[in-house]
């Protein structure tokens, strides 16, 4: 079977697709949380991050396309898009270690 040069073109509008597709999949993604405030290597759910990123903050983002408003459903985790810390999971601590580690970590601060 021969291939013409419509097939070709449709191979090639496939595959510049799909690559676009992957690259737009690599961009903006969401930071990790940095292990710099020690509650970044315990924090498991959204209360804990919303004690200290303030919602008027995270709304002031939002308005300046810097965050989406995902943050604003109680059901979406910060954890869904903000991974945690490498040291978090380097460790692999269990709760009661990693807040012991926290108490250091505070007292050397």
């Amino acid at each position: 079977m021969k291939m013409k040069s419509r097939d070709l073109i449709f191979i090639a509008i496939v595959v510049l697709v799909v690559g676009g597709l992957w690259w737009l999949s690599t961009r903006n993604k969401a930071k990790a949380m940095s292990p710099a405030p020690p509650e970044h290597l315990t924090a498991k759910l959204r209360d804990e991050c919303l004690k200290c990123h303030l919602p008027e903050k995270l709304a002031e983002m939002e308005l300046q396309h810097k965050h989406p408003g995902k943050w604003r459903d109680p059901k979406v985790e910060c954890t869904r898009c903000h991974k945690p810390p490498k040291e978090a999971n380097a460790l692999n601590l269990n709760a009661r270690q990693i807040n012991e580690l926290v108490a250091l970590l505070r007292r050397a601060n």
